[in-house]
């Protein structure tokens, strides 16, 4: 499962190798001043808009990689039964406007962000 880390001037994805085979991407950075919003879901497949291009997708199972939509590009790496959350970014600052990720702890990790600010 990606790992994410809130550092106070940046932001990064960490994938496991496996990930990055399915994502067909690398780890994934941005500057902590380009965050705009970070919030808890229960259900992150349902946040997935658009179409896969590239990465990998098992209907229901997992979702990897770049999903387009008509007004942007969001990051997912999202597993069957897993909470998520979703990092909203300011479009200027980098190639996505959200992540969409799985976490074993995702109040942890909203809680590193507010810690951040």
């Amino acid at each position: 499962m990606a790992e994410i880390r809130v550092e106070r001037e940046q932001v990064s994805i960490e994938l496991s190798l496996v990930e990055k085979i399915g994502a067909l991407h690398g780890d994934l950075f941005v500057p902590r001043l380009a965050v705009r919003s970070v919030r808890i879901v229960e259900g992150p497949f349902r946040e997935i808009k658009g179409f896969r291009l590239p990465g990998t997708w098992v209907p229901r199972v997992m979702a990897l990689g770049t999903w387009r939509r008509r007004d942007g590009r969001d990051f997912v790496a999202v597993y069957r039964g897993e909470r998520g959350i979703v990092v909203e970014i300011d479009a200027r600052q980098g190639n996505y406007q959200r992540f969409i990720l799985s976490a074993k702890d995702p109040d942890r990790i909203r809680e590193r962000f507010a810690a951040t600010t």
